[in-house]
């Protein structure tokens, strides 16, 4: 895991949205308290501590009948409040429709959350009705997937080495992950992350990253079709196409950002009506 900050506020803060970040990986399952100090490498003593101030905050909750935590109702609140700023998923839309008609390939838009990449949308191409395993709302640790890889491989080396300890530890997949190190190597090569299925499905997924102005990975825009079609020139032009349509999003989401529009209605509530004329 990264190293605590040295300051004690920073320090507290970073644990606190360590332990966030853990929580997310488990969804609405939450995990133990044992889970989570394994994960986190931090002592029962203090991870207690801050999730009892979290859960004062209703950061985090405790489901009635249940010894687990998990993300509380705030953090939903807290994402609803910027939904119209960091909305990828309406911003993609004419980017699916144009992949869709095309290339008739089966595209996923994905985005990161925490140590996992989080599958927000997806349009079907000509593959059969779910012969793809990632489906919408599906979490995957990053790194599995050309969806998630292709933001990995973009992360400062840091923010890397942290989620390939992380899901190292929690998978239990020394291998696996390990394994990502060349993996993420062909993606900053290639332009883009490119992966085949180990079961008998005979597919593979092409994806590009979403950059911020910073040219931080946000995002991913992925293409899955059969190994026999994910090679040579369609392979290369497959992925031109992705990064044009990624290019579009990232100038899209950078304007949605610096133009934030959100009418304040609950001022109309509050307004004093105006005087009556009475006319004689």
């Amino acid at each position: 895991m990264k190293p605590p900050p040295k300051n004690e506020g920073a320090q507290s803060i970073g644990r606190a949205a360590l332990l966030l970040r853990t929580l997310s990986t488990f969804g609405s399952q939450g995990a133990s308290l044992m889970q989570i100090c394994t994960l986190t490498q931090l002592p029962k003593a203090t991870v207690h501590r801050i999730l009892s101030a979290m859960q004062e905050e209703h950061l985090v909750e405790r489901p009635w009948g249940t010894r687990h935590y998990r993300l509380g109702p705030e953090v939903y609140a807290f994402g609803m409040s910027v939904l119209n700023v960091f909305d990828i998923k309406t911003i993609a839309q004419p980017s699916f429709e144009r992949l869709a008609q095309t290339t008739g390939e089966t595209v996923y838009l994905g985005i990161r959350c925490g140590y996992d990449a989080v599958c927000l949308d997806k349009r079907q191409g000509h593959l059969p009705q779910n012969a793809e395993i990632l489906q919408v709302n599906d979490r995957w640790p990053m790194g599995i997937g050309s969806f998630s890889l292709a933001i990995l491989a973009h992360l400062p080396n840091d923010e890397i080495a942290d989620i390939l300890a992380f899901n190292r530890l929690r998978s239990g997949e020394d291998k696996t992950f390990s394994k990502l190190t060349s993996s993420i190597h062909n993606t900053l090569k290639n332009g883009y992350a490119l992966t085949k299925t180990r079961s008998a499905r005979g597919i593979s997924g092409i994806a590009v990253p979403i950059f911020d102005r910073r040219r931080y990975p946000i995002a991913s825009l992925c293409a899955v079709s059969t190994l026999d079609r994910m090679k040579g020139s369609y392979l290369s032009g497959l992925a031109a196409t992705l990064r044009h349509e990624a290019d579009i999003m990232s100038a899209q989401y950078e304007l949605a950002r610096m133009n934030p529009a959100q009418a304040e209605t609950w001022r109309t509530a509050i307004k004093d009506p105006p005087p009556q004329r009475i006319a004689f």
